[in-house]
């Protein structure tokens, strides 16, 4: 449902452009993640994206960005952050990266000089997205909301412990109803694919791609915090865990069940075409804040425990709360210290933004 305005072709209303880079690594260059280690690649599954979407709003311009990695090093971040920036003519601090949570991923959240190459280069190709997309921005109208995505993934503490169902959608369309993009926020690292020497994004890349291929538009994912969460019921010492073979299917059968879910989602939000936008940076708390239209989203580097997410929403239970963390790339057996400061700091900006 598209909520008519008055004055809604002024041209300080709302407007949307999206672009994608092709991000994989040379074949031969090593893999990482937080499972299998290092090994070499020996082949391309699937190619890892960055995906962009540029919002403008009354003369305030965001830029969205998400990328099929696990992490990144600050510095690293930074230079993404600023190549971006000047790409689509805003300051840093309206640059919100995330990241899929990728366990098949170049090791960007360290120094490794086999990427020292790759490294200076792949803000380039990220800012090459940002042009593209906003060039191509044009009049839009965007809703979100919040779904369930139940019995898909498990806490690591032990059986019987489901992992967290939410799953926010948020939706970009055109006048016409068509789609000129989605952002999906979900808890469940994307680790399903097993000791592959293959490039690949997993299950976020495989929902991503599905979305895309059903006239949803550039679908960006964004791994919520997780840190005690894993795939199905990969509980820890799990004697017989489901999907045990860790195939191409496996991660199918999950990003397909995500699709699915975050498209009758996206279905049902109301769109609007008036949109608010607002930017927060809380650097003595370590998160970014931004208000767009209904949706709040609240990101972190460190690596955090599912509570993080949970209990933003509990205190803010009436908003759509899209909330990622370990942007820097902490490993499972990093520790993840709950942030209470964060929440705290974070809950209060929230509300004076206009959350609930």
């Amino acid at each position: 449902m598209v909520l008519e305005m008055a004055g809604k072709t002024d041209p300080g209303l709302f407007r949307a452009g999206v672009g994608r880079a092709v991000i994989t690594p040379p074949v031969g260059f090593v893999i990482d993640g937080p499972e299998h280690g290092s090994r070499i690649s020996t082949g391309i599954l699937d190619d890892l994206l960055a995906r962009v979407i540029v919002l403008e709003s009354k003369g305030t311009r965001v830029v969205l960005i998400g990328l099929d990695v696990w992490g990144l090093s600050s510095s690293v971040l930074s230079s993404v952050k600023l190549a971006a920036s000047t790409a689509a003519s805003v300051e840093p601090e309206s640059v919100w990266v995330t990241t899929t949570g990728n366990g098949s991923s170049p090791p960007l959240w360290r120094e490794d000089p086999q990427y020292a190459a790759y490294s200076a280069y792949f803000p380039e190709q990220v800012s090459g997205a940002v042009r593209i997309a906003v060039t191509s921005l044009e009049p839009a109208s965007m809703g979100s909301t919040g779904t369930l995505l139940a019995d898909v993934s498990t806490f690591t503490a032990g059986p019987g412990r489901p992992g967290n169902a939410a799953l926010f959608v948020m939706a970009v369309n055109r006048a016409d109803g068509s789609g000129i993009a989605r952002l999906i926020n979900f808890a469940c690292p994307a680790t399903i694919f097993g000791n592959s020497t293959q490039w690949t994004a997993d299950y976020p890349g495989y929902a991503a791609w599905a979305i895309e291929q059903n006239g949803g538009g550039v679908t960006l994912f964004s791994q919520a915090p997780s840190h005690d969460i894993r795939p199905y019921d990969w509980w820890d010492d799990n004697p017989e865990p489901s999907h045990a073979d860790r195939v191409p299917q496996d991660v199918h059968a999950l990003g397909l069940l995500l699709a699915t879910q975050a498209a009758n989602g996206a279905a049902d939000t109301t769109q609007r075409r008036n949109v608010a936008v607002e930017i927060r940076t809380d650097e003595e708390a370590g998160i970014q804040i931004m208000k767009i239209g209904d949706a709040y989203f609240i990101s972190t580097e460190k690596p955090q425990p599912n509570k993080f997410a949970r209990r933003f929403r509990r205190d803010l239970p009436h908003s759509n709360t899209f909330i990622a963390a370990n942007l820097s790339g902490g490993m499972f057996d990093d520790k993840a210290t709950f942030d209470a400061r964060a929440i705290k700091r974070g809950t209060i900006a929230l509300k004076e933004m206009g959350a609930s």
